[in-house]
């Protein structure tokens, strides 16, 4: 039976019963009244409390159950890896949660709870060890053994030291055997081993020697106690946590940098892993083009002020897009990555320097980035040398064309009001683009000459220059060239008029045969595409797809000729904004005629489009987002449905997922009969729009039907 339609069964047994599917809530855990996130404090090494807990988990897990496997399985190996990485956190209160959306729909509060991130919580108050049962069943990730996990560890006391001797009795109440139990101590104690070579290379650092770790790394108690004595300069609970939750000698140096300081430095511990022969490779640093592009965005507001400042100071203002670009195409030095945990401030700033040094005009203003080893070091030295850091050169730039705009504008009317006067007839003149910013705006505000100097060079009329010499304002143009007040709006309204009309031209678009501007009244255009047939199209309310051909179907391994091919031209953001809106309107049309208005109501609509097509009354709820992942949701014959829709243009079989889509197709289609559909509505302007009824491209059964571009934000499909 195919997937979909085994699913489809067990809709409708699930529909006749009238139950709740458990598949469809999602779980929470709550520790002290905080939901879990993994960012708690107060963790420790499972060793510290509860050093004798992996041999009994892992005696259960190799010899209890229904099927007993043995210590050398997959699963095993597993479990012991989980339990080597294992932390605990002691703590008041535990609660789980059932969460169907935003309701909780059932909770329990246990006495300890295997988190994700592999943390063990445990109540403070637990009164006996069979209460961790549970808790360790899913540690083990094992379905059968919470029988016997709770006789053995209902034999051990939370009143008396657990010694390896009650540990042996409490398994046999299990039929474990002490050679059992003696096989599963000693793989345990190989582990501890692995800890002993993790720790290691701290030894070699302090010039420790390493006689005896071996002998003492039996069991994690003797391996404590060694380090204890003999290793000193790092609490050894702390050590031991180091070691448990580094999976490779990379992040075991990580851990030691960061509680040892220098003497663990990248290269003293490459020095170290040397020493210590073949067993050990060097590691290096892979996040160091991070780690530099984070010093360089939190230096980025000095750097511009610098390079202002060098091409006010110059005389050259191409010199700040020059100076700047050092900064904006900064490569590190390949050596870093073997110098340095985390690449510091002052490293980047002298490498920095150096660059910026290649260019002579800039070179004598570099002694303010020497040695500065933070960032508000740079920034007081900069202060002690007024070099400016405010405003940003971008914002300067970005307000002197917004007033040139809005002059050139003002001499653009005067312009033609006084050509029209020598001309006596009407004059109609094209209107200038405002240019690109050039360099001399980023460095300081325009005064108003500047600005009026600026706007007489794009117009390029000599005539019209020279009659307007020496004025500083569009209005002492109007009265050096006696122009009336009336004469000047007159042209001014004139203009607008012109300019209104052409931007309501490429505003205005055929909707189903009327005329629609974008920005007018969106209920007027509801109101008529309401009064439309709605388009046929699938049976949605049974999810019956549009029949799709499997996309390695239009992908047959030949070689074929490139052909080089013009993209249709990319439609205006107006157009696609309208698109949007016709697309979702005709959408909640078509689903309530396919599931019923009783179900499809206007809350079932939560996109933001409906706030402007059918905004909300007085009392009614406001959870329109465009965050949630989808643009309706509503329950039909207790099934919760989510749908996004994809409207085009045209017929094409294409369209992009957001973010918020993805995270929200992923969760819901690793729910059992989480419902998360996509209603692709083509040629949505037309009179006879097209509908097809899609499956969520991440659910399993259905990926092959698809294509995910660019990571999956871009998916393609085929109709039959």
């Amino acid at each position: 039976m195919h997937p979909a339609e085994a699913q489809r069964l067990a809709d409708a047994l699930w529909e006749a019963t009238g139950v709740t599917k458990a598949s469809l809530l999602e779980e929470r855990q709550v520790i002290d009244g905080t939901p879990w996130t993994e960012q708690a404090d107060g963790f420790s090494a499972l060793g510290e409390k509860y050093h004798w807990l992996p041999v009994v988990l892992l005696s259960v897990a190799a010899h209890g159950g229904n099927n007993p496997a043995g210590a050398t399985t997959t699963a095993w190996g597993n479990a012991a890896d989980r339990l080597r990485r294992a932390s605990v956190v002691e703590c008041d209160e535990i609660a789980v949660e059932l969460v169907d959306g935003d309701r909780t729909v059932g909770s329990s509060k246990p006495r300890a709870q295997w988190l994700p991130g592999d943390v063990l919580a445990v109540r403070q108050d637990l009164a006996s060890y069979e209460e961790l049962a549970a808790a360790a069943q899913a540690l083990l990730e094992r379905q059968d053994l919470l029988k016997d996990l709770r006789l053995v560890l209902g034999a051990l006391s939370v009143q008396e030291e657990v010694t390896p001797e009650r540990v042996e009795s409490a398994l046999a109440r299990a039929e474990i055997d002490s050679d059992a139990v003696a096989d599963v101590r000693q793989r345990w104690a190989d582990d501890t081993i692995l800890l002993a070579d993790r720790i290691r290379p701290v030894l070699v650092l302090f010039g420790i020697p390493g006689e005896g770790l071996n002998a003492a790394a039996v069991d994690t108690e003797r391996l404590t106690e060694w380090l204890s004595t003999n290793l000193t300069q790092w609490p050894t609970p702390n050590l031991l946590a180091a070691a448990q939750t580094s999976s490779d000698d990379h992040q075991m140096g990580m851990a030691a940098w960061k509680f040892l300081g220098d003497i663990a430095q990248l290269p003293k511990w490459n020095a170290a892993l040397e020493n210590l022969g073949d067993r050990y490779e060097t590691v290096q640093n892979h996040s160091v083009s991070e780690q530099t592009t984070a010093h360089l965005e939190e230096a980025k507001a000095l750097l511009r002020g610098l390079a202002r400042h060098v091409a006010v100071e110059s005389g050259q203002p191409d010199l700040f897009h020059r100076t700047e670009k050092v900064s904006r195409d900064f490569a590190v030095d390949a050596d870093w990555a073997r110098r340095w945990w985390k690449v510091p401030f002052g490293t980047v700033l002298n490498a920095l320097r150096d660059r910026h040094a290649e260019i002579p005009e800039v070179e004598p203003h570099l002694k303010v980035l020497e040695d500065a080893g933070t960032v508000d070091e740079l920034r007081q030295r900069f202060e002690q040398r007024r070099i400016e850091i405010a405003p940003d050169p971008y914002e300067t730039a970005d307000g002197n064309m917004k007033r040139l705009k809005g002059v050139l504008t003002d001499v653009h009317d005067l312009h033609e009001a006084w050509m029209e006067l020598r001309t006596s007839k009407e004059t109609r003149l094209q209107r200038p683009e405002v240019p690109a910013a050039p360099p001399a705006a980023y460095l300081q505000r325009w005064s108003d000459t500047e600005l009026l100097k600026t706007a007489l060079e794009i117009i390029d009329d000599k005539a019209f220059t020279d009659a307007c010499d020496d004025c500083s304002t569009p209005d002492a143009i109007r009265q050096r060239l006696d122009l009336t007040p009336d004469a000047v709006e007159r042209r001014r309204q004139e203009r607008q008029r012109r300019e209104q009309e052409a931007v309501r031209k490429r505003r205005t678009f055929d909707v189903a045969g009327v005329p629609f501007e974008v920005g007018g009244e969106i209920r007027d255009l509801f109101d008529h595409l309401d009064k439309l047939p709605v388009p046929d199209g699938p049976l949605a309310s049974r999810d019956e797809f549009t029949p799709l051909s499997a996309a390695h179907e239009r992908m047959p391994r030949r070689k074929v000729r490139v052909v080089p091919v013009t993209s249709p031209p990319h439609p205006p953001a107006e157009r696609r904004e309208l698109v949007g809106i016709v697309g979702e309107i005709r959408a909640y049309h078509y689903l309530r005629k396919e599931f019923g208005e009783e179900a499809v109501t206007r809350g079932a609509w939560v996109s933001e489009i409906r706030r402007k097509v059918l905004p909300p009354v007085e009392g009614e709820p406001n959870n329109m987002n465009d965050g949630h992942g989808f643009d309706f949701q509503f329950t039909h014959k207790r099934k919760k449905w989510h749908v996004e829709v994809k409207a085009t243009d045209g017929d094409d079989s294409q369209f992009e997922l957001g973010i918020s889509e993805i995270k929200a197709a992923n969760r819901l289609a690793r729910q059992r009969g989480g419902r998360w559909r996509i209603l692709r509505i083509r040629n949505a302007l037309s009179d006879r729009p097209e509908v097809d009824w899609l499956p969520n491209p991440f659910e399993d059964g259905f990926k092959e039907l698809y294509r995910l571009h660019q990571g999956g934000m871009r998916v393609s499909y085929s109709r039959e």
